[in-house]
Parts: structure tokens; C-alpha cells; sequence
């Protein structure tokens, strides 16, 4: 039976990759895109409803347009908490009303879709909920700290929310993509998003960083295409991912993979490093 994919910012990037992988697949997608005008012709089809949806919706304008969503094809198999944006900068350099926009984006505004779309999941007794995290969801990297923080934010929100949502028969995974070769990149390397730079920063690693995003910009390592193929292959149960638990976690990427390697490794010198220390603060009972 074909599924029903919910995807945000489906018109760009891993949005769109992961839409047409689901039609080429036999499935039906709802595009929620703030700007139907601009969804691209292969998006134009039957088996897809474009819907208009701006992340700056409150809560309850959000819990009305999941009302339209479900109706579009009168259910929601996989809903993907897609759509964001990185602002950049050192954490001296970054500025509050930034911040606070770039946490409505990327965390508050999940946060309102998850809620609205839960209680229609829920009478399916079925469905799962993809939250799109980064390398940077374990990660934090200079000039990119604010950005690795609500990633962080999506990574403890979707691990509480997929134990809460078992009981009910639903799934929450985590897709931590690497560095992938899609417009994620441009507007910082064209100067929008980033903090004003301070000068006392030229010659460290914050402005390393800073100069790091234009050159990496087109030369990511990351498919897209192939990206979006193992999420459709996660949900699906084929290819790849076929008879593989399906853990809370899915990695993509070389890069992404190669530095949880890492983090674990440093977590487990840390916690035998400190072993005598974090032993000795019990009460001693």
C-alpha cells in the first residue's frame, strides 16, 4: 500500500530528493512549502499535495493546517521535520533576535508540528516522525555553535519522544546527515545568516570556520539523492536497510558516520579518565 509522506521544505535540498524518491517508489507526498508558487514541475503531479506552511505558524494555526494535511489523502504515514537553516558565527558574534529566530525555525517549530500532528497519528495507530538533526547534533564546531545547539535541541526531543510514543504504536527517528551537496551552505557563503565578525576573532578557529563555509560550499561529499534513499529504505524496510533494526538513530554520510566514531571514543577515554572522580560523589551508604 503506498505510503503518505509529510515532508517541509520539500521544494530544495534533501526535501526534495527525499519527495521524489518516495513517488518514484509508488508513494504520495504532501509538500508543505511556504511558497507553493516556487515548487518545481516534477513536483507537479497527482500523487502530490503542495500545501502552504511557514514554520513562524502558531500552534494553533499549525494544529488547523494538520487537519487539511491529513485530509489531503486521508492519512499520514511518515511525517519529515525537514525544512531549517544555519546561522553562523562565533558565540561572542552572534545576536539575540538571531538566535531566537534560528530556535523558532529549527526547534520550536518542530515542536509545534509534532504536537499537531500526533493526535491524527495516533488514531491511525500508526505512523513515524523523522526529525532531521545534523553532524552537528553531537558535534559543536566554532562559528557554528548556535546552529549545533538546536540540533542538540532536536536530538534530546526526538529521543524522549520516540520512547512517549511507543505505547501507541508510532516511531521517531533521528537522520544525522553529514555534509551533503546541497543550497544548505549558499546563503552563508553569499552573507546572509552569519553574525557580524569581530576583528579580535580573525586568525582562530571562528574565523577559520567562517572562511571553511564558502569554500565548502559545493564540494560536500554528501549525495543527496543517495541520502534521501536510505531514509525512504529506513521507512520502507528494502535495500540497504532491509531486515536491519531500526535503530533511533540514522547516520548518513562518511563524514557523519566516521565522527560518531570519534565521539563515542572520546566519551568512553572521558568516562574511564574521571572514573575515581565521578565514583567518589555518592553518598556512601
Amino acid at each position: 500500500m503506498a505510503r503518505v509522506w509529510h515532508i517541509t521544505g520539500a521544494n530544495t535540498g534533501f526535501g526534495l530528493e527525499l519527495a521524489l524518491k518516495a513517488l518514484a517508489e509508488g508513494d504520495r507526498v504532501i509538500a508543505a512549502v511556504r511558497t507553493p508558487s516556487k515548487v518545481p514541475d516534477s513536483l507537479k503531479r497527482p500523487e502530490v499535495e503542495v500545501l502552504q506552511f511557514d514554520l513562524a505558524w502558531s500552534q494553533e494555526d499549525i494544529n488547523n493546517y494538520a487537519e487539511k494535511a491529513f485530509a489531503a489523502f486521508g492519512k499520514i504515514d511518515v511525517v519529515v521535520n525537514n525544512a531549517g537553516y544555519s546561522y553562523m558565527g562565533a558565540i561572542e558574534e552572534s545576536e539575540d533576535s538571531a538566535v531566537k529566530a534560528q530556535f523558532d525555525t529549527n526547534v520550536f517549530a518542530l515542536l509545534r508540528l509534532v504536537r499537531a500532528v500526533l493526535p491524527g497519528l495516533r488514531s491511525q495507530g500508526s505512523g513515524t516522525i523523522i526529525n532531521l538533526s545534523s553532524i552537528g547534533g553531537l558535534v559543536s564546531y566554532p562559528s557554528n555553535g548556535i546552529y549545533c545547539a538546536t540540533k542538540f535541541a532536536v536530538e534530546a526531543i526526538t529521543q524522549a519522544l520516540a520512547t512517549e510514543i511507543a505505547p501507541f504504536g508510532l516511531k521517531a527517528v533521528i537522520v544525522e546527515p553529514g555534509y551533503f551537496r546541497t543550497a544548505f551552505l549558499t546563503s552563508v557563503a553569499a552573507g546572509a545568516n552569519i553574525a557580524p565578525a569581530l576583528e579580535v576573532y580573525e586568525g582562530t578557529p571562528a574565523h577559520e570556520a567562517r572562511a571553511a563555509f564558502t569554500k565548502y560550499n559545493g564540494a560536500q561529499p554528501g549525495n543527496p539523492k543517495e541520502g534521501a534513499a536510505r531514509i525512504w529504505e529506513y521507512v520502507a524496510d528494502e535495500g540497504l536497510l532491509k531486515g536491519k533494526d531500526k535503530l533511533l538513530r540514522l547516520p548518513l554520510g562518511t563524514d557523519s558516520g566516521t565522527l560518531i566514531k570519534q565521539h563515542a571514543a572520546e566519551l568512553s577515554e572521558t568516562v574511564a579518565h574521571y572514573e575515581d572522580v565521578w565514583r567518589s560523589t555518592d553518598f556512601k551508604e
